[in-house]
């Protein structure tokens, strides 16, 4: 079938064409195909076009199989993961025993020694 505009529905506005590609990658993961629009427009100043029609957004085909119910989802889901607060602010770090230095912590070894999270002296 092939997507007609029309046919499209927006389902994220991001904050700039690498977020978009990001979730688009993670629709595409679950099989779902998306359309990125205005991540090749470039603000003019002095230009009829508004702030809103040249922000980057992820966009998906309105069908009644369930795709862009799942597409909605997932776009959520990430908003939801892209606005938590960093997890160094939040207190999710590790502190090396090798060296002192302080480490997120999703990482499993030192970026600053090297030393291994769990066979730390």
């Amino acid at each position: 079938m092939k997507k007609e505009m029309a046919d499209l529905k927006k389902i994220y506005e991001a904050d700039g064409p690498g977020d978009a590609h990001v979730l688009r990658g993670l629709l595409e993961v679950e099989g779902i195909d998306a359309v990125i629009r205005g991540d090749d427009m470039v603000p003019l100043q002095g230009g009829s076009l508004s702030f809103v029609e040249m922000r980057t957004s992820v966009w998906v085909l309105d069908d009644d199989g369930g795709q862009y119910a799942r597409a909605v989802e997932i776009a959520d889901d990430y908003a939801a993961r892209s606005q938590a607060p960093a997890q160094a602010e939040s207190g999710a770090v590790w502190r090396c025993r090798s060296c002192g230095e302080t480490v997120e912590e999703q990482f499993t070894a030192c970026w600053s020694c090297g030393a291994d999270r769990g066979r730390q002296p």
